[in-house]
């Protein structure tokens, strides 16, 4: 029964023209449950658990119930109303403020916020891209 309906759904949402991440967005926007594209794909390719997919099944259900009573009416899915949050452009960093924050993670592979932004502050790059330059950086560590 698992297997029928992850097929149909993905079917549906297919032809409905939705993406999985448009899936998770508005399960979280309309049922206050968000979940990423990630585990949408999961729930698709039956690569949850038992407990997990039948979790998830009703909301998938109320959802494809939902989206095909909206495109009765409007036909598209873009009058179904997403936030989804748009994603920051990738960032490039050059050769001279790799080889200083390269440095200051000999230093200290995990500043502080408070370190992190003085850092930011001198590169004159936002707090944020430094902070994740830092988390990817520790990433890149553990895979070597």
């Amino acid at each position: 029964e698992l297997e029928d309906f992850a097929r149909h759904f993905k079917q549906s949402r297919i032809r409905l023209g939705y993406t999985q991440a448009d899936v998770g967005q508005t399960l979280g926007d309309l049922y206050g449950s968000l979940f990423s594209q990630t585990t949408i794909c999961r729930f698709e390719a039956l690569q949850l658990s038992v407990r997990n997919m039948t979790k998830l099944k009703p909301l998938m259900e109320k959802w494809l119930e939902d989206v095909d009573k909206n495109n009765l009416d409007a036909k598209s899915p873009s009058t179904f109303q997403f936030c989804t949050k748009q994603r920051k452009k990738r960032t490039s960093i050059d050769s001279l403020t790799r080889k200083i924050l390269e440095n200051e993670f000999r230093m200290k592979n995990k500043p502080t916020a408070r370190e992190i932004a003085k850092i930011a502050n001198n590169l004159q790059k936002e707090r944020e891209t430094i902070r994740i330059w830092f988390c990817n950086r520790r990433q890149k560590e553990k895979r070597i």
